[in-house]
């Protein structure tokens, strides 16, 4: 299943992607570990969080440019999932 890398979850959505309990996902986002956005005392994940946190965002990218690519999806929103490189 492709999804995209903006593609939001709650932090009980996180838990069941990571398999982790939404405790545990609170705790990775309240210590940094796991990034997200706090609005209105809730956190919201993305997918490209997710995978930043698993380590394989740079493998998903690809995987989701090159769907985008199939799927005859416009050049910017291809560039605009560019992950941007080390130092950049």
């Amino acid at each position: 299943m492709i999804v995209a890398p903006d593609e939001t979850y709650t932090a009980a959505d996180a838990g069941l992607v990571l398999a982790r309990s939404e405790r545990q996902v609170l705790r990775y986002l309240d210590s940094g570990r796991l990034r997200g956005s706090r609005a209105s005392g809730r956190w919201t994940v993305t997918a490209l969080h997710i995978w930043e946190f698993q380590g394989i965002a740079e493998e998903m990218m690809e995987s989701w440019r090159l769907y985008c690519r199939i799927s005859g999806a416009p050049e910017e929103i291809i560039e605009k999932h560019k992950v941007a490189e080390p130092g950049e």
